[in-house]
């Protein structure tokens, strides 16, 4: 048979204590003291345990609010640029011959391109077999090279760099525009200068040799000259031409354009041509297809992410009575009143136009809070008012994308709902710790009260038997008398 007030079938604590006390002088009053001190902290401790547990487990909901908020902010950066709405791409039937890039001022259009020279730069060699090494002395003075935009550099040769590789270290050194090496073809090493950038402007002209009566050696085979009427040609004294300098000619949709480089900056309005190679090709420039609604649908997908994860934690079941961690809660509430009429408010600066609010573009609100995207009626209003669609993101004082960055901004910082509500959680939770500290010392006078009083009590029972010791010994005696 099941003992009085013990559910579970065992013995409950007073049971226990009975038992013990049934033992007479032999009882265990530790632990009994240690049952009734259980026995009374169980309750609390319990209470204590499950609010512990409640309020962590909001707070941890609270952050999960904080970062499907902060992932929703990536869905919505860039919404509130009208760049972002309208792009121009630039294509080529033949990139080999010409590659073509723009930006936003660009104007959609084709135009036929035919490449027929490439720029290039200009290379210079001493003539062969002059040098038998690169490290003989060859002389000190001056190199003054002169350019075809005018410019004079004058780079003087001193006993440091009179050989070979000191002229090229010495030309590297103080001159601008052309760059030196030395190249061993087999007949010796011979200087080569090549203009650091392309385009018969840039070309080497001429290099003058300047020698006084105390520089030593022979500069001379480092003269150059070229005339204008034949820069294509080798040129006179001791360096040769190997490549001449050469413009870029390039004939767009019948007028010929010239550039000392192969990229065309300013030739086609807003775009840019790389020529590649000598040949015809066309390129068009046209607007990019569907970027607005694929702008716009990855906004929506981002908006119903989060009312998916508000909707996770703020729900309830009636039919298993399980709920949310968050379910009734006035913050989320709150965030999610503001997030619908973000999106579903009409726009002010559009009154009376055919486009004010998301619904006027096929955006509807569904009944879980989420948003869905009618593709014909949206590309049928962007078709028709494309402006007006913008501006209903853009709008610099209430648009779409700035009253979702209020909101993100003031859901999320310190002082915001979300962070002000966690901060009274956790001081909750702090609160508990002291509770606990409460609760042992108020347990520990328990016991030791009870304590006291199972020791008076023990000390009575012993008092006891001692008595009924003596009386049943005379008892006995008397007895045995008879």
């Amino acid at each position: 048979m099941v003992a009085p007030g013990s559910p579970g079938g065992g013995p409950a604590p007073h049971n226990r204590i009975m038992e013990k006390l049934g033992a007479g002088s032999g009882l265990n009053t530790a632990s009994i003291v240690e049952d009734l001190v259980e026995a009374e902290r169980a309750p609390t401790e319990k209470r204590l345990a499950d609010r512990q547990e409640r309020l962590q487990t909001e707070i941890s909901a609270l952050g999960q609010m904080r970062s499907v908020l902060g992932e929703f902010e990536e869905g919505v950066r860039g919404l509130d640029d009208p760049d972002n709405y309208a792009a121009i791409d630039g294509s080529s039937r033949d990139s080999g011959v010409a590659d073509i890039t723009v930006g936003d001022s660009a104007l959609p259009g084709a135009h036929d391109v035919d490449v027929q020279q490439l720029a290039q730069s200009q290379r210079l060699a001493t003539v062969p077999g002059v040098f038998e090494s690169s490290s003989d002395p060859v002389g000190t003075g001056q190199l003054v090279i002169v350019l075809g935009d005018g410019r004079e550099q004058t780079v003087t040769i001193g006993d440091d760099d009179a050989t070979l590789l000191g002229i090229r270290d010495a030309i590297n050194r103080q001159a601008e525009g052309v760059t030196a090496s030395i190249v061993d073809d087999g007949a010796g090493p011979r200087l080569s200068l090549m203009t650091a950038e392309s385009g018969e402007h840039n070309a080497v002209l001429g290099v003058d040799v300047r020698q006084g009566e105390d520089d030593s050696g022979d500069l001379y085979p480092f003269l150059f000259a070229v005339t204008d009427d034949d820069r294509g040609g080798e040129g006179v004294g001791g360096m040769r031409q190997i490549r001449a300098a050469q413009d870029a000619v390039v004939t767009i949709d019948g007028l010929t354009v010239t550039r000392s480089e192969n990229r065309i900056e300013d030739a086609i309005e807003g775009a840019t041509l790389t020529l590649n190679d000598v040949g015809s090709t066309r390129v068009e420039i046209k607007e990019r297809e569907g970027l607005i609604e694929e702008r716009v649908q990855s906004f929506v997908e981002a908006y119903n992410v989060v009312r998916d994860q508000f909707n996770q934690l703020s729900h309830y079941n009636p039919e298993t009575e399980e709920s949310g961690p968050l379910q009734g809660d006035a913050t989320l509430r709150g965030i999610e009143m503001r997030l619908s009429r973000a999106a579903t408010e009409p726009l002010p600066a559009l009154e009376g136009m055919p486009i004010q609010a998301l619904t006027d573009i096929g955006i509807m609100t569904q009944r879980n809070g989420g948003l869905e995207l009618d593709a014909a009626r949206f590309q049928q209003a962007v078709a028709q008012h494309p402006g007006l669609v913008t501006q209903l993101f853009t709008d610099k004082e209430d648009g779409v994308a700035v009253r979702m960055q209020r909101l993100l901004d003031e859901s999320r910082g310190a002082d915001s709902a979300i962070g002000v509500r966690t901060s009274g959680l956790e001081s909750q939770l702090e609160r508990i710790e002291d509770d606990r500290e409460r609760l042992d010392r108020r347990m520990e006078k328990v016991g030791e009260r009870l304590r006291r009083e199972f020791t008076a009590m023990d000390k009575a029972v012993a008092e006891f038997n001692q008595t009924s010791e003596f009386l049943e010994q005379r008892l006995a005696a008397m007895n045995r008398s008879d």
